[in-house]
Protein backbone atom coordinates (compact mmCIF):
# COMPACT_ATOMS: atom_id res chain seq x y z
CA UNK A 1 0.00 0.00 0.00
CA UNK A 2 1.07 3.63 -1.20
CA UNK A 3 -0.51 6.96 -0.13
CA UNK A 4 -0.15 9.94 -3.24
CA UNK A 5 -0.43 13.75 -2.49
CA UNK A 6 -3.17 13.70 -0.76
CA UNK A 7 -2.94 11.07 1.39
CA UNK A 8 -5.22 8.42 0.14
CA UNK A 9 -4.52 4.99 0.35
CA UNK A 10 -3.77 3.21 -2.89
CA UNK A 11 -3.06 -0.29 -3.09
CA UNK A 12 -0.51 -1.81 -5.48
CA UNK A 13 -2.15 -4.25 -7.87
CA UNK A 14 0.17 -7.38 -8.38
CA UNK A 15 -0.94 -7.16 -12.12
CA UNK A 16 -2.44 -11.09 -11.96
CA UNK A 17 -5.58 -10.80 -9.55
CA UNK A 18 -8.53 -8.96 -11.57
CA UNK A 19 -11.00 -10.29 -8.97
CA UNK A 20 -9.04 -8.02 -6.13
CA UNK A 21 -8.87 -5.48 -8.63
CA UNK A 22 -13.04 -5.00 -9.43
CA UNK A 23 -13.19 -5.26 -5.68
CA UNK A 24 -15.26 -2.49 -3.72
CA UNK A 25 -15.86 -1.31 -0.61
CA UNK A 26 -19.07 0.76 0.84
CA UNK A 27 -18.61 3.46 2.22
CA UNK A 28 -21.19 3.26 5.86
CA UNK A 29 -20.79 6.97 6.19
CA UNK A 30 -21.98 8.32 2.80
CA UNK A 31 -25.22 10.49 4.32
CA UNK A 32 -27.68 8.69 2.74
CA UNK A 33 -25.56 8.09 -0.29
CA UNK A 34 -25.03 4.92 -1.50
CA UNK A 35 -21.38 5.21 -2.34
CA UNK A 36 -18.50 2.55 -2.87
CA UNK A 37 -15.14 3.05 -3.19
CA UNK A 38 -12.35 1.46 -5.07
CA UNK A 39 -8.03 1.79 -3.77
CA UNK A 40 -6.78 -0.24 -6.50
CA UNK A 41 -5.74 0.86 -9.73
CA UNK A 42 -4.91 -0.83 -13.39
CA UNK A 43 -2.53 2.30 -14.91
CA UNK A 44 -1.28 2.64 -18.50
CA UNK A 45 1.73 4.40 -19.67
CA UNK A 46 -0.16 8.01 -19.68
CA UNK A 47 -0.73 7.73 -16.11
CA UNK A 48 -4.64 7.19 -16.36
CA UNK A 49 -6.61 3.90 -15.57
CA UNK A 50 -7.68 1.01 -18.08
CA UNK A 51 -11.04 1.71 -19.29
CA UNK A 52 -11.91 -2.54 -18.58
CA UNK A 53 -11.46 -1.26 -14.41
CA UNK A 54 -14.09 0.90 -14.59
CA UNK A 55 -16.49 -0.69 -16.35
CA UNK A 56 -16.07 -3.74 -14.08
CA UNK A 57 -15.94 -1.78 -10.93
CA UNK A 58 -18.90 0.14 -12.30
CA UNK A 59 -20.95 -3.27 -12.55
CA UNK A 60 -19.79 -4.73 -9.65
CA UNK A 61 -21.20 -1.32 -7.33
CA UNK A 62 -24.49 -1.56 -9.20
CA UNK A 63 -24.69 -5.67 -8.46
CA UNK A 64 -24.62 -4.88 -4.59
CA UNK A 65 -27.69 -2.57 -4.93
CA UNK A 66 -29.99 -5.94 -6.44
CA UNK A 67 -30.75 -8.77 -5.20
CA UNK A 68 -28.64 -11.63 -6.26
CA UNK A 69 -30.85 -13.60 -8.13
CA UNK A 70 -30.97 -11.05 -10.62
CA UNK A 71 -28.28 -10.92 -12.85
CA UNK A 72 -26.98 -8.13 -15.50
CA UNK A 73 -28.23 -7.55 -18.54
CA UNK A 74 -26.84 -4.25 -20.26
CA UNK A 75 -23.95 -2.50 -19.23
CA UNK A 76 -23.64 1.10 -20.82
CA UNK A 77 -20.77 3.52 -20.19
CA UNK A 78 -20.39 7.31 -21.21
CA UNK A 79 -16.48 7.72 -20.32
CA UNK A 80 -15.99 11.46 -19.57
CA UNK A 81 -12.55 11.84 -18.17
CA UNK A 82 -9.24 9.96 -18.00
CA UNK A 83 -9.51 8.16 -13.97
CA UNK A 84 -6.10 9.24 -12.81
CA UNK A 85 -4.04 6.02 -11.68
CA UNK A 86 -2.40 7.47 -8.50
CA UNK A 87 -6.36 8.42 -6.70
CA UNK A 88 -9.05 6.20 -5.70
CA UNK A 89 -12.07 5.74 -7.48
CA UNK A 90 -16.06 6.65 -5.98
CA UNK A 91 -18.45 4.83 -7.12
CA UNK A 92 -21.89 6.44 -6.25
CA UNK A 93 -25.31 4.13 -7.30
CA UNK A 94 -28.54 5.59 -7.48
CA UNK A 95 -31.97 3.17 -8.30
CA UNK A 96 -33.68 4.45 -11.34
CA UNK A 97 -36.07 1.41 -11.97
CA UNK A 98 -37.03 -1.46 -9.33
CA UNK A 99 -40.08 -3.74 -10.78
CA UNK A 100 -40.99 -7.44 -10.94
CA UNK A 101 -38.87 -8.66 -13.98
CA UNK A 102 -35.79 -5.75 -13.86
CA UNK A 103 -33.81 -3.76 -11.68
CA UNK A 104 -31.94 -0.60 -13.01
CA UNK A 105 -29.12 1.54 -11.75
CA UNK A 106 -27.28 4.35 -12.53
CA UNK A 107 -23.74 4.53 -11.34
CA UNK A 108 -21.37 7.85 -11.77
CA UNK A 109 -17.65 7.27 -11.09
CA UNK A 110 -15.73 10.54 -9.48
CA UNK A 111 -12.39 11.04 -8.15
CA UNK A 112 -13.01 14.21 -6.10
CA UNK A 113 -15.17 16.36 -8.31
CA UNK A 114 -13.94 14.74 -11.94
CA UNK A 115 -16.71 12.97 -13.59
CA UNK A 116 -15.27 10.30 -14.86
CA UNK A 117 -17.95 7.71 -16.39
CA UNK A 118 -21.90 7.84 -16.17
CA UNK A 119 -22.84 4.04 -16.56
CA UNK A 120 -26.62 2.44 -17.09
CA UNK A 121 -26.65 -1.52 -15.51
CA UNK A 122 -30.02 -3.31 -16.26
CA UNK A 123 -30.60 -6.10 -14.38
CA UNK A 124 -33.31 -9.07 -15.06
CA UNK A 125 -34.54 -11.71 -12.70
CA UNK A 126 -34.32 -15.05 -14.93
CA UNK A 127 -37.49 -16.66 -17.01
CA UNK A 128 -38.01 -19.26 -19.18
CA UNK A 129 -38.62 -17.97 -23.25
CA UNK A 130 -37.75 -18.67 -26.76
CA UNK A 131 -33.79 -18.75 -27.44
CA UNK A 132 -31.65 -18.61 -30.09
CA UNK A 133 -28.14 -17.80 -30.57
CA UNK A 134 -26.46 -16.71 -34.06
CA UNK A 135 -23.86 -18.23 -34.99
CA UNK A 136 -20.18 -16.71 -35.56
CA UNK A 137 -19.60 -15.58 -39.25
CA UNK A 138 -16.86 -18.33 -40.16
CA UNK A 139 -15.36 -21.21 -38.36
CA UNK A 140 -11.83 -20.20 -36.51
CA UNK A 141 -9.35 -22.61 -35.19
CA UNK A 142 -9.81 -23.96 -31.27
CA UNK A 143 -7.23 -21.89 -29.22
CA UNK A 144 -5.24 -24.75 -28.71
CA UNK A 145 -4.06 -24.53 -32.59
CA UNK A 146 -2.88 -20.78 -32.27
CA UNK A 147 0.13 -19.57 -31.08
CA UNK A 148 0.66 -17.91 -28.01
CA UNK A 149 1.61 -14.16 -28.67
CA UNK A 150 5.25 -15.06 -27.02
CA UNK A 151 5.34 -17.38 -29.76
CA UNK A 152 4.81 -15.19 -32.85
CA UNK A 153 8.35 -14.20 -33.44
CA UNK A 154 9.02 -17.77 -35.07
CA UNK A 155 6.25 -16.88 -38.06
CA UNK A 156 7.90 -15.78 -41.14
CA UNK A 157 5.74 -12.50 -41.37
CA UNK A 158 6.10 -11.65 -38.03
CA UNK A 159 9.75 -12.57 -37.92
CA UNK A 160 11.75 -10.08 -35.36
CA UNK A 161 8.67 -8.35 -33.87
CA UNK A 162 8.34 -8.33 -30.10
CA UNK A 163 4.55 -9.42 -29.55
CA UNK A 164 4.25 -10.61 -26.21
CA UNK A 165 4.21 -6.71 -24.70
CA UNK A 166 0.22 -6.86 -26.16
CA UNK A 167 -0.62 -9.29 -23.85
CA UNK A 168 -1.47 -7.98 -19.95
CA UNK A 169 -0.37 -10.50 -17.38
CA UNK A 170 -3.60 -11.08 -16.11
CA UNK A 171 -4.70 -12.76 -19.59
CA UNK A 172 -3.51 -15.07 -22.49
CA UNK A 173 -4.73 -14.09 -25.94
CA UNK A 174 -4.08 -16.22 -29.50
CA UNK A 175 -5.18 -13.97 -32.43
CA UNK A 176 -6.62 -15.64 -35.41
CA UNK A 177 -4.41 -14.47 -38.57
CA UNK A 178 -1.95 -12.65 -36.61
CA UNK A 179 -0.10 -11.55 -39.37
CA UNK A 180 -3.31 -9.76 -41.10
CA UNK A 181 -3.46 -7.09 -38.08
CA UNK A 182 0.40 -7.09 -36.09
CA UNK A 183 3.20 -5.97 -39.09
CA UNK A 184 0.55 -4.64 -41.92
CA UNK A 185 -2.90 -3.18 -42.10
CA UNK A 186 -5.34 -5.26 -42.16
CA UNK A 187 -7.17 -5.44 -45.45
CA UNK A 188 -11.08 -5.63 -43.85
CA UNK A 189 -12.10 -3.83 -40.74
CA UNK A 190 -12.31 -7.58 -38.78
CA UNK A 191 -10.51 -9.28 -36.45
CA UNK A 192 -11.17 -12.41 -34.36
CA UNK A 193 -9.48 -13.66 -30.72
CA UNK A 194 -10.05 -16.33 -28.13
CA UNK A 195 -8.84 -14.96 -24.79
CA UNK A 196 -9.04 -16.14 -21.16
CA UNK A 197 -8.07 -15.01 -17.34
CA UNK A 198 -5.59 -16.74 -16.39
CA UNK A 199 -6.28 -16.88 -13.06
CA UNK A 200 -9.67 -19.29 -11.43
CA UNK A 201 -12.50 -16.62 -10.64
CA UNK A 202 -14.45 -19.38 -8.59
CA UNK A 203 -18.16 -20.19 -9.39
CA UNK A 204 -19.95 -16.47 -8.69
CA UNK A 205 -21.52 -15.79 -11.97
CA UNK A 206 -21.42 -11.90 -10.32
CA UNK A 207 -17.98 -12.17 -10.43
CA UNK A 208 -17.44 -13.68 -13.68
CA UNK A 209 -20.17 -11.03 -15.13
CA UNK A 210 -17.75 -8.02 -13.76
CA UNK A 211 -14.86 -9.69 -15.36
CA UNK A 212 -16.50 -9.98 -18.54
CA UNK A 213 -17.21 -6.05 -18.09
CA UNK A 214 -13.71 -5.68 -17.74
CA UNK A 215 -12.30 -7.88 -20.99
CA UNK A 216 -14.79 -6.78 -23.16
CA UNK A 217 -13.23 -3.57 -23.13
CA UNK A 218 -9.09 -5.30 -24.03
CA UNK A 219 -8.55 -5.52 -27.99
CA UNK A 220 -12.08 -4.03 -29.04
CA UNK A 221 -10.98 -1.61 -31.14
CA UNK A 222 -7.97 -3.09 -32.67
CA UNK A 223 -10.55 -4.27 -36.24
CA UNK A 224 -10.89 -0.42 -36.53
CA UNK A 225 -7.13 0.36 -35.79
CA UNK A 226 -5.20 -1.95 -37.57
CA UNK A 227 -7.34 -1.18 -41.25
CA UNK A 228 -5.39 1.94 -40.92
CA UNK A 229 -2.17 1.19 -38.67
CA UNK A 230 -0.47 -1.73 -38.19
CA UNK A 231 -0.73 -2.39 -34.67
CA UNK A 232 2.88 -2.18 -33.88
CA UNK A 233 2.64 1.49 -34.92
CA UNK A 234 -0.40 2.20 -33.22
CA UNK A 235 0.96 3.37 -30.04
CA UNK A 236 3.54 5.63 -31.52
CA UNK A 237 1.49 6.98 -34.54
CA UNK A 238 -2.12 6.95 -32.97
CA UNK A 239 -4.14 8.75 -30.02
CA UNK A 240 -7.17 6.29 -29.10
CA UNK A 241 -9.08 6.82 -26.58
CA UNK A 242 -12.67 4.98 -25.79
CA UNK A 243 -16.30 7.33 -25.86
CA UNK A 244 -18.45 5.25 -25.17
CA UNK A 245 -19.56 1.22 -24.46
CA UNK A 246 -21.83 -0.89 -24.81
CA UNK A 247 -22.20 -4.41 -23.16
CA UNK A 248 -24.92 -6.74 -23.48
CA UNK A 249 -24.87 -9.97 -21.36
CA UNK A 250 -27.10 -12.72 -22.86
CA UNK A 251 -25.47 -15.74 -21.08
CA UNK A 252 -24.10 -17.03 -18.23
CA UNK A 253 -19.87 -17.34 -19.03
CA UNK A 254 -16.99 -18.68 -17.53
CA UNK A 255 -14.04 -15.68 -18.18
CA UNK A 256 -11.25 -17.86 -17.06
CA UNK A 257 -12.04 -20.46 -19.86
CA UNK A 258 -11.49 -19.26 -23.86
CA UNK A 259 -13.98 -17.02 -25.28
CA UNK A 260 -13.80 -16.08 -28.80
CA UNK A 261 -14.14 -12.47 -29.73
CA UNK A 262 -15.14 -11.76 -33.53
CA UNK A 263 -15.21 -7.90 -34.04
CA UNK A 264 -15.93 -5.81 -36.97
CA UNK A 265 -15.58 -2.34 -37.51
CA UNK A 266 -18.64 -0.77 -38.99
CA UNK A 267 -17.64 2.83 -39.49
CA UNK A 268 -14.38 5.32 -38.73
CA UNK A 269 -15.19 8.85 -39.69
CA UNK A 270 -14.24 12.42 -37.80
CA UNK A 271 -11.49 10.55 -35.61
CA UNK A 272 -13.85 8.59 -34.32
CA UNK A 273 -14.38 4.60 -35.20
CA UNK A 274 -17.01 2.14 -33.63
CA UNK A 275 -16.59 -1.14 -33.42
CA UNK A 276 -19.22 -3.90 -32.68
CA UNK A 277 -18.31 -7.45 -31.05
CA UNK A 278 -19.94 -10.72 -30.96
CA UNK A 279 -18.88 -12.70 -27.88
CA UNK A 280 -18.68 -16.83 -27.97
CA UNK A 281 -17.94 -19.36 -25.47
CA UNK A 282 -16.17 -22.50 -26.16
CA UNK A 283 -19.46 -24.69 -27.62
CA UNK A 284 -20.17 -21.73 -30.20
CA UNK A 285 -23.05 -20.44 -28.21
CA UNK A 286 -23.44 -16.43 -27.96
CA UNK A 287 -23.16 -15.19 -24.29
CA UNK A 288 -22.53 -11.77 -24.85
CA UNK A 289 -22.44 -8.31 -27.54
CA UNK A 290 -20.43 -5.30 -27.16
CA UNK A 291 -19.97 -1.75 -29.14
CA UNK A 292 -17.52 0.67 -28.57
CA UNK A 293 -17.42 3.80 -30.24
CA UNK A 294 -13.33 5.61 -29.81
CA UNK A 295 -11.48 8.29 -30.65
CA UNK A 296 -8.99 7.43 -33.37
CA UNK A 297 -6.27 10.90 -33.81
CA UNK A 298 -3.19 11.15 -35.08
CA UNK A 299 -0.45 12.16 -32.82
CA UNK A 300 1.64 15.17 -33.29
CA UNK A 301 4.82 14.57 -34.82
CA UNK A 302 7.53 15.23 -32.06
CA UNK A 303 9.67 17.44 -32.34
Amino acid sequence: MQLNEAGQEILQWDGINVTALLAIERDPQADGQVLFRSHCNEGNRNGRVFGGQLLGQALRAAQATVAADRSPTLLQVLFAQGALADAPIEYQVRTLQEGKRFSSRQVEARQGERMLISAHVTFQLPVDGPEHSLASHRPVPPPEQLKPMSALTGMPDLAGGDWGWLQKPCLEIRLVDPERHLAVCNTTPHASYWVKLREPLGDDPAVHAAALAYLSDYWTNTAAMTHHVPLKDVIETMYVASLNHSLWLHRACRVDDWLLFSTESSSAQNERALTNARIYDRKGVLVASTSQECLFAARSPKA
